[in-house]
């Protein structure tokens, strides 16, 4: 459990918090000459991030920490296959159009899915066969429950954003806010989370309430059309707040 706890977070912290505009815009080219270097700088930030865990880890005689070889084959692992996949990410895109009949805004929401559960299954691919201790430690529930508010916060952002996207709506009538509704989503979702964690669920209808009331003029003077578009982002932002606690909890 310790070594997917680390791999985990490194590549969590690597494709949300690390991941820069520019990286983000290279990963969409169609020009492998023109990405595959960049991806693969890309791909080695997960380097100092899991080494930086690995070694916290150890200095702090975690039991059932991974040994240096098991570590270190897994890092390879995990960051050749991080590029391999955002390398051809873009251009398999067209194949999953025609193999799933996919409407052109539907793609990039189907795609980045794809994308993260493709990183997912190798992490825990690599987990399962090297690591047979699966012992549930301190350190790795903290990694665990790290992830998770990374995941509630920045994966269900990039995630609800091409939901919407993918959606027929009509965006040139909405208020160009999207960065800030962002911030407001992620702060949202954070409360919701430490809400559902922490057993104050009749809370959350307060959060929902507040961010109701200072989207009010906007619901009306864009009529449905915004009213629509929030009343997605909300519920979706919702969803993944609970589910984010849900999980902390398990954790």
């Amino acid at each position: 459990m310790t070594l997917l706890a680390i791999l985990l977070l490194a590549h969590l912290c690597t494709d949300f918090l690390i991941q820069s505009d520019q990286m983000a815009r290279c990963k969409r080219s169609m020009k492998l000459a023109a990405k595959w270097y960049p991806l693969l700088g890309h791909a080695l930030t997960q380097v100092p991030v899991a080494i930086g865990i690995w070694l916290v880890g150890k200095l702090m005689r975690v039991s059932s920490w991974p040994s240096i070889e098991i570590f270190v084959i897994s890092l390879i692992i995990a960051v050749i296959t991080h590029w391999l996949i955002d390398v051809t990410k873009q251009n398999c895109q067209p194949i999953l159009k025609r193999t799933l009949r996919l409407k052109t805004n539907q793609v990039p929401l189907i795609s980045y899915i794809f994308d993260q559960l493709l990183h997912l299954l190798v992490i825990g691919m690599v987990s399962r066969l090297l690591m047979t201790n699966w012992q549930t430690t301190t350190m790795s529930r903290w990694l665990l429950a790290a992830s998770v508010t990374i995941g509630t916060l920045y994966f269900a952002d990039y995630f609800i954003s091409l939901f919407l996207k993918s959606l027929d709506l009509n965006a040139e009538r909405l208020p160009d806010r999207a960065q800030l509704g962002r911030h407001i989503g992620r702060l949202e979702r954070l409360a919701i989370l430490l809400l559902f964690y922490t057993n104050n669920v009749a809370s959350i209808a307060v959060v929902v309430a507040i961010k109701a009331l200072t989207r009010f003029r906007a619901i009306e003077a864009n009529q449905h059309h915004f009213a629509e578009y929030y009343l997605i982002g909300s519920l979706l932002s919702l969803i993944f707040g609970c589910l984010g606690g849900y999980l902390l909890k398990l954790i």
